[in-house]
């Protein structure tokens, strides 16, 4: 009688913890130089409940060998081509918001990981009737401006949480596909599972192994952390303008090196 009803205690737990999770796959184009998603594409995924969301793309293992390797090659109206190996690491990029501590701890990978924690930014969202089928899911249409660019998401309110990829939020409804007007960053939808018996975990940003404990910097020192970047940047500029007479190289903006610039 005991282990029947032990075993009817662990079958109602995996209900209401499946109950309580979802789990959506994008895929991830960056494309900050040229725009049109002509970019590397990366795998994404998010992962929820309903106090918490975890988002990671630019993963090693998310990727197939081959393609870690390989370059994405495109051609461009004029002569010549561009080509793109996107940016790597072993645990990625990372985003992780709570709604209760109105935070966000998030990563990036610039030559070095960098960590910060921020104040999640109220998003102003303007709700449009305008909708469309994204996979299985009826989509409504949102527009705003968040830290340097204007952002189109389509969500739907079949899974009414209010998360997203990356940072982008507090909509009445997931996030399934999201783009700037430019479409430097451009998020498509894969699938999704909800609820969803994924064992991936919802709570802290995860570091590589073996790397050491992680520090925090606020959004004061990674605005810093940017602009010594570009000023890096406009540097080697200035000497590859001393070197190659004839050539122009054109500093590079912010825009073209984070996707938050602002």
């Amino acid at each position: 009688m005991k282990i029947k009803i032990l075993f009817s205690l662990l079958f109602f737990t995996t209900i209401v913890f499946s109950q309580n999770k979802g789990l959506v796959y994008y895929g991830y184009i960056e494309a900050l130089l040229d725009g049109n998603a002509k970019g590397a594409d990366s795998n994404a995924y998010l992962v929820f409940n309903k106090e918490q969301s975890y988002y990671v793309t630019a993963k090693d293992s998310l990727e197939k060998t081959a393609k870690i390797n390989s370059m994405t090659v495109y051609k461009k109206n004029y002569e010549g081509k561009r080509e793109y190996t996107g940016k790597r690491s072993a645990q990625g990029d990372q985003v992780v918001y709570n709604i209760k501590a109105n935070t966000m701890w998030s990563n990036l990978y610039f030559d070095k990981q960098i960590y910060v924690k921020d104040e999640a930014t109220k998003l102003n969202w303007k709700l449009s009737t305008e909708s469309k089928k994204i996979g299985n899911f009826l989509c409504k249409k949102a527009t705003t401006f968040f830290r340097g660019r204007n952002y189109t998401a389509w969500y739907t309110s079949k899974i009414a949480i209010p998360f997203g990829p990356w940072k982008l939020h507090g909509l009445p409804g997931l996030i399934l596909e999201a783009y700037d007007t430019e479409k430097n960053v451009y998020w498509y939808f894969k699938s999704a599972e909800y609820p969803s018996n994924t064992k991936e975990n919802v709570n802290s940003i995860r570091k590589a192994k073996g790397g050491k404990p992680i520090q925090f910097v606020n959004q004061t020192a990674f605005n810093k952390f940017r602009l010594d970047r570009q000023e890096e940047a406009i540097d080697v500029n200035r000497m590859n303008q001393k070197n190659f007479k004839g050539v122009i190289f054109i500093d590079p903006k912010l825009s073209e090196l984070f996707v938050e610039f602002e």
